[in-house]
């Protein structure tokens, strides 16, 4: 089945999506929780967005070095 098809039915169902990216004050809290240990999979849910937006905003903030092997 073809994702566009998939994201069609979910649309239709009101399944919400997750959001793309972080905003300002959401990018300092994820910072925050990410010192107080939470991992990145757990802040990406507890915010509504992905594991890779989180880790963006990361290492925006410096808190964890940019790893291209990470990536994909």
């Amino acid at each position: 089945m073809h994702r566009a098809t998939v994201f069609s039915h979910l649309r239709r169902r009101n399944v919400p999506s997750r959001r793309p990216g972080l905003g300002v004050d959401e990018k300092a809290e994820a910072v925050r929780l990410a010192r107080a240990g939470v991992s990145m999979r757990a802040i990406g849910r507890r915010m509504g967005v992905g594991r890779k937006a989180v880790r963006v905003s990361l290492v925006e903030a410096g808190l964890i070095a940019d790893d291209p092997s990470e990536r994909s």
